[in-house]
């Protein structure tokens, strides 16, 4: 055996494996991963945060945010909601420890104003009757799901007083704990975990359009705003002080001003030359429709359409509040069917109704 192939067969052998792996790097498959990890593209905490805080202040502050989510509810509820079912459901239904007919019309403002609706069922270990209690979506800021299936919630992290926070149990994850945490979400995209309120497109419009108003506000205040120019010809030493002295109260509307012919008094105003914006204020409040989805005439503007213009414009919109009422009829369903099976009373059959969204266009 020549030296060469010693030395590399009893000392170098190591060293050589090693460069050739570290060459094979580059084109072995094995060293190859996705992008993204096999983890959701879902939003950080900190951003569906700032969104619910976001579209809660608005909800609560803004009118025409405040109207849009009413409008959904309206719509989507209408005169109330009716239980058809099983003795079992109607008492889970009407017992006053829950009021699932009042309830909704809370349960579908959340859903609007955050996406998002938890529920909690607490199960009375005697009667096995189950009691409903709403959690704040921006109170829960993580879901644990199944690893390999994402629409399979295991448990939910609340944010407490406690440092530590609560987990609640989902369904999927712990059957028989005696609380858990029923979860439904509207506008998620594929491979979220999280919902998205029906306003976080058209919040900035909802900020740019109270900044509009106030500026317009301001703008109207100023344009009546005007002070007093006295003109004193000849003034002798201290009578510019003695003037400013006696006027230092200004006088009154309606009073009278004598002087005589060495003082002269006039009125002095800004001259705002913003009289004629009415297009920049429509064009706001039409972006702020689109993003909901509703005609300007539904946002109280009835000068924008007649009775047949209105009536055509609104059919897209009737189309999506009987979409959500569809989403929101089946939602109302599965808690009166969770409750049931967590009762021991599986497959329950139950039908909410609501009033049509599509009746009137439909019946005319």
């Amino acid at each position: 055996m020549a030296l060469r192939d010693w030395l590399l067969d009893h000392v170098l052998a190591r060293d050589v494996d090693a460069r050739v792996q570290a060459a094979l790097k580059a084109v072995d498959d094995r060293y190859w991963r996705n992008v993204t990890d096999g983890q959701p593209q879902a939003c950080p905490w900190h951003e569906v945060r700032t969104t619910l805080e976001k579209v809660a202040t608005l909800a609560r502050t803004n009118p025409l945010a405040a109207r849009l989510v009413a409008m959904t509810t309206d719509f989507v509820i209408g005169a109330g909601a009716r239980l058809e079912g099983p003795p079992w459901a109607h008492a889970f239904w009407e017992d006053p420890l829950n009021r699932i007919a009042g309830r909704v019309y809370r349960w579908c403002d959340e859903l609007s104003r955050s996406g998002e609706l938890f529920l909690v069922l607490s199960r009375n270990p005697v009667s096995r009757m189950s009691y409903v209690r709403e959690v704040p979506a921006l109170l829960i800021d993580h879901i644990e799901t199944d690893p390999d299936d994402l629409e399979r919630e295991l448990r939910y992290h609340q944010l407490t007083a406690d440092p530590e926070g609560r987990w609640w149990a989902g369904v999927a994850g712990d059957d028989d704990a005696d609380q858990v945490m029923l979860h439904y979400a509207i506008n998620r995209g594929a491979g979220d975990v999280r919902g998205l309120s029906d306003l976080a497109q058209i919040a900035v419009w909802l900020d740019r359009y109270t900044m509009w108003l106030e500026d317009r506000v301001r703008i109207n205040r100023y344009k009546g705003a005007y002070l007093w120019h006295v003109k004193v010809e000849g003034a002798l030493p201290g009578q510019l002080e003695a003037r400013r002295a006696q006027y230092s109260r200004i006088p009154s509307p309606g009073s009278i001003i004598v002087t005589d012919g060495n003082e002269t008094w006039h009125a002095v105003q800004p001259h705002i030359g913003a009289d004629d914006v009415q297009a920049d204020g429509k064009a706001l409040r039409l972006m702020i429709a689109a993003g909901a989805g509703v005609p300007l005439h539904y946002l109280a503007e009835g000068e924008s359409a007649n009775r047949s213009t209105a009536r055509e414009m609104g059919i897209a919109t009737l189309r999506h509040f009987a979409h959500r009422q569809l989403v929101f009829r089946q939602i109302v369903e599965d808690v009166v069917r969770q409750a049931a099976r967590r009762a021991g009373l599986p497959d329950m059959d139950v039908t909410v109704t609501f009033e049509s969204v599509l009746a009137e266009r439909d019946g005319a």
